[in-house]
């Protein structure tokens, strides 16, 4: 993978699911790290944000399958966003809050999502980035 592109990967689950994988590449490192995965409620919620990451890598909405078997390449920013989205709306079950949150993404700054981006990820701070995200944009 080119230095910041995405791979969107699709695993097949049960008899008729499917979860997404979205990683990216680690500088100076041949093996790109999960950033992180979706399946289900979460991955039914943020469908706009998915089908609009594919449509920017130039994907059909009918490219993601359950029987994929070849990642999916998305631009840096596409996958920034759609990480981001993830992340915040992972514990989430309100529709309210996700709704909130992934407008919010939607209308940020392209270098406003890429610092969300990075302290959401940061190894030692991410999970506590990502509580202050969803405070930020969203009340409970």
């Amino acid at each position: 993978m080119a230095e910041g592109v995405f791979e969107l990967r699709v695993v097949p689950e049960g008899e008729a699911g499917l979860r997404i994988e979205l990683y990216q590449e680690q500088n100076g490192s041949s093996k790109p790290r999960r950033v992180v995965s979706a399946r289900g409620f979460q991955l039914q919620a943020v469908a706009d944000h998915l089908l609009d990451a594919l449509r920017s890598a130039g994907y059909r909405p009918s490219d993601l399958r359950r029987t994929r078997r070849k990642p999916l390449r998305l631009p840096e920013e596409a996958g920034v966003r759609l990480a981001l989205v993830l992340l915040a709306t992972r514990p989430l079950r309100k529709i309210r809050r996700i709704e909130e949150i992934s407008a919010a993404v939607r209308a940020m700054s392209p270098e406003e999502a890429y610092y969300w981006f990075a302290k959401c990820t940061d190894p030692d701070h991410g999970l506590r980035a990502q509580r202050a995200f969803r405070d930020l944009w969203s009340d409970r």
